[in-house]
């Protein structure tokens, strides 16, 4: 599992305010129908092959989500706290399907590199994403 912790210049309602205008999309588009959604823990959803399910969700705090392939599984997580200059972001990614057993320490270590490396990118392109939403 990774973590990564990040500041960000906007508030943690407009962090949910944009992750619900997109999770509203997708669910309507994966449901093929206009029918009003409901963001909450237990929301589940399949964008073609990955099933989605919201586990925890609470506006303006945290966000937690399984998405599940043939291949593999993965659980990420967003935790908002705002403060004085925004807020405080922590991403949270793990890869439930990865075995760390059956690889090398350094395999392993090689694999969580490029796995927080793929998060940070991820995190800095939401960030963007929100800014440009909220102005």
């Amino acid at each position: 599992m990774i973590t990564i912790t990040d500041q960000a210049k906007f508030k943690a309602k407009d962090f949910f305010n944009y992750l619900n205008k997109q999770l509203t999309q997708a669910i309507k588009k994966a449901r093929g129908n206009d029918l009003p959604v409901k963001i909450a823990a237990g929301t589940t959803y399949q964008q073609r092959n990955v099933k989605a399910e919201i586990t925890e969700y609470e506006f303006g705090k945290k966000y937690v989500s399984i998405f599940k392939s043939a291949k593999l599984d993965v659980k990420i997580a967003y935790y908002l706290e705002d403060n004085e200059r925004g807020c405080q972001i922590t991403f949270k990614e793990d890869v439930l399907s990865f075995d760390e057993k059956k690889h090398s320490n350094l395999g392993t270590w090689f694999y969580n590199w490029q796995l927080k490396q793929g998060a940070k990118k991820q995190l800095k392109q939401m960030k963007n994403n929100v800014l440009a939403y909220a102005k």
